[in-house]
């Protein structure tokens, strides 16, 4: 298990000044909404801190206002159209990437690091919509986080750091981790952690981001939440990486990622379209911080491809050769003897290991077995018995990566040695004096081992993958029931519940909910006249343009055959108002052609803010149907709010 940080030093560098972090207002913004009462006023007086910012921030705004509505001229409008969540990830970005899009390590790509975490964080955020472990803002956060501690470490070591990522390059092999340790006496990955805590990041989002880069050494319960953390982090890297890497390397990368999406519940076609959508948004993004980012490979064609070369490959019966591996490339075997130890026994065991098929590679001292281990991941560890062999098959075994190796001895013809041998965690044996046909035999037994074994592992596969296919479809089964068919927007039942979570919410952290009421004009003469099927296409287009017409935080629900309900959240009666208003003048400006009539489409519109004189949520959504009938029966295409009329007042219109 790697050690913390010592946090005596990480004190000393961030009192120094030179650790990368989001300064001034983007800080006071990342810190405010990790609290679960922050109001959208509190948030828009810390903003108006930072003019710069606030100029982005409109801008963006108005970058998401669709054609003809009117303009985001000021901070809170900005807020209401983008929500909390943008406007987190916006501060991260802008802030982060202002002050550290250079810097002073020649061997570092910042330009590239900063293209591949923000794809990391557009991952993590699209991934945590589906696996829903973490909020989508938080996963956006943690995915452009989880590689800071790089950043940070060519910051504070830009010459050191830059020798070796050198160094990384010319021997692809060696652990980054390992070589910081030995230079920095810490690494990218604690350093980073230490810094998420200190920004307020909590724990159980850290030690994920901490463990993602070796999840054999997170020892996190299984289904736990900060497991299935890691591994949408470990796919979201997959994702950024295989996207940065030559065409060539495709190949080997993609059968891991298709692999764990299975276990994450997404079926192939899912987790291609999941792809395709990061990569617009990726662009999207890119344009809007100038950064620079490229098209993401063609997910489907990959994918078909990878999946056409595994049936292909695949064995036509148990009596394939065992040395053929239909998971990627050639079995890789360690050969660990005694330094000049016994070199008749050592040439038949190479001799036996290239035979096999193997791809062979030798260590002297356990040390440096172990770390071939890590490096090269072996399927088999042939040991020529000694204490230093014995202690590596015991460090071996107390490895997560290296329980699965299968461990063949070389003893002489002793008992007791046997017995220590099996006792350390070997799985079988070879007893010198060697010959070549004992050495092939026992070979080939491993290696019909580890094939039935590998069979067993992709049998589980398959189960696996049928499991996530029925929760997909169970998923979808629930998504249907909450969802209108005609018009795709969500139903009754689910406003409902909506609106419960919403008013428990406002009650608790005392925040403005208003809700709307929207009742199509004369909707029964259109089915009287033309028919039900003239009556669904205006329907369905009603409900497109109330949907375009709404803020991102505003959430709409077809309740009736006519009637629609819209729910605004951090919004006071005013502001309902403005939303009700641009609902009523959408329906209003655009004439429905069916391909027979024309229709012109209007809408009586109802308006209600919570108060605390409220006792149930019952309440708000009476008052806003009230406005609605108030509205039709005062010449209807208007919009009321009962709360702003005295008693006997003529009405809101």
């Amino acid at each position: 298990m790697p050690q913390p940080i010592d946090m005596k030093r990480f004190a000393q560098l961030k009192n120094a000044g030179d650790l990368p972090s989001p300064r001034g207002v983007a800080l006071a913004i990342i810190r405010l909404t990790q609290s679960s009462d922050v109001s959208l006023a509190e948030l828009g007086r810390v903003i108006k801190g930072d003019p710069a910012f606030v100029g982005r921030l409109i801008k963006t705004a108005n970058g998401m206002v669709a054609d003809g509505r009117r303009a985001v001229v000021s901070v809170q409008d900005a807020l209401m159209v983008l929500g909390l969540p943008a406007v987190r990830s916006l501060a991260l970005g802008f802030s982060l990437l202002s002050n550290y899009r250079k810097g002073a390590c020649k061997g570092f790509d910042y330009e590239q690091f900063w293209s591949s975490s923000l794809l990391m964080a557009l991952a993590m955020q699209t991934l945590a919509q589906r696996v829903r472990v973490v909020a989508p803002d938080e996963a956006f956060s943690l995915g452009l986080l989880g590689r800071i501690g790089e950043l940070a470490l060519a910051t504070l070591y830009p010459e050191a750091f830059g020798r070796l990522l050198g160094e990384l390059q010319r021997s692809p092999g060696l652990q980054q981790a390992a070589l910081e340790d030995q230079a920095f006496a810490m690494n990218h990955r604690e350093l980073g952690a230490a810094m998420l805590a200190d920004w307020g990041i909590p724990e159980a989002l850290v030690q994920p981001v901490r463990f993602y880069e070796q999840p054999e050494l997170a020892g996190f319960a299984e289904q736990s939440r900060e497991e299935g953390l890691v591994q949408c982090l470990v796919l979201a890297r997959a994702i950024a990486r295989f996207s940065m890497v030559p065409e060539q390397e495709h190949a080997s990368l993609l059968p891991p990622m298709l692999r764990l999406s299975s276990r994450l519940g997404f079926a192939r076609a899912d987790f291609v379209s999941l792809c395709e959508r990061i990569g617009r948004t990726w662009r999207e993004w890119g344009k809007l911080l100038h950064l620079k980012t490229g098209e993401l490979p063609d997910f489907d064609r990959l994918a078909a491809a990878s999946e056409a070369a595994l049936i292909e490959a695949a064995p036509a019966h148990g009596g394939a050769s065992a040395a053929a591996s239909t998971d990627g490339p050639p079995r890789r075997a360690l050969l660990m003897s005694r330094d000049g130890g016994e070199e008749a026994a050592l040439v038949q065991l190479r001799a036996g290991l290239v035979q096999a098929g193997l791809d062979s590679f030798e260590a002297h001292e356990a040390g440096a077995a172990l770390e071939q281990v890590v490096d090269l991941q072996p399927q088999v560890a042939v040991v020529v018995w000694c204490a230093e062999g014995a202690r590596f098959v015991r460090s071996l075994r107390e490895m997560r990566l290296g329980r699965g190796v299968h461990v063949l001895a070389v003893v002489s013809d002793d008992e007791a040695m046997l017995a220590a041998a099996l006792a350390a965690g070997a799985d079988d044996f070879l007893v010198a004096p060697l010959t070549g046909l004992q050495v092939s035999l026992r070979l080939r037994g491993s290696l019909r081992a580890l094939e039935l074994k590998d069979e067993l592992e992709r049998e589980r596969e398959t189960a696996r993958h049928f499991a996530a296919e029925a929760a997909i479809c169970n998923r979808r089964l629930h998504e249907a029931a909450l969802i209108d068919v005609l018009t795709g927007l969500p139903n009754r039942r689910q406003a409902t519940e909506a609106m419960r979570a919403e008013w428990a919410g406002a009650v608790r952290h005392r925040r403005p909910l208003s809700v709307i009421v929207v009742d199509l004009d004369d909707f029964g003469s259109i089915n009287g006249l033309y028919g039900h099927d003239v009556g669904d296409i205006a329907l369905r287009h009603a409900a497109g343009l109330l949907r375009a017409a709404l803020r991102l935080q505003d959430q709409i629900y077809r309740t009736g055959g006519d009637e629609f309900f819209v729910l605004c959240p951090d919004t006071a009666l005013d502001g309902a108002l403005l939303v009700a208003e641009r609902l009523r003048n959408a329906l209003q400006a655009d004439d429905l052609d069916t391909g027979g009539p024309v229709l012109s489409l209007s809408a009586s519109v109802g308006v209600a803010e919570r108060v605390a004189a409220m006792q149930a949520v019952e309440e708000l959504a009476r008052c806003a149907e009230t406005g609605a009938r108030l509205a039709k029966q005062r010449g209807r295409n208007r919009v009321v709010a009962p709360q702003r009329e005295a008693p006997g007042a003529a009405g809101h219109g």
